[in-house]
């Protein structure tokens, strides 16, 4: 699977947080750094490219939304 690098730190961050209900602005300052004065809609996005990618073929999603907070990535059971 090709993923670009930022897709990739992402995947990396949630990976190494697994099971770790991460907020958005986690997500952020972790990948995009301290400096990122942009929208966490950018995390959505990512999160969404990615999803794409990891999930095509399989059963069940891997990263999970959890509503007002932010996102988790789950093993599959």
């Amino acid at each position: 699977m090709e993923l670009t690098p930022r897709e990739f730190d992402l995947l990396r961050f949630l990976l190494r947080h697994q099971r770790q209900v991460l907020t958005r602005e986690q997500i952020l300052q972790a990948v995009w750094g301290y400096d990122y004065y942009g929208d966490t809609n950018v995390v959505d996005v990512y999160i969404r490219y990615i999803r794409k990618k990891i999930d095509h073929g399989r059963s069940s999603e891997l990263i999970h939304t959890v509503r007002g907070v932010g996102y988790v990535l789950k093993e599959q059971a």
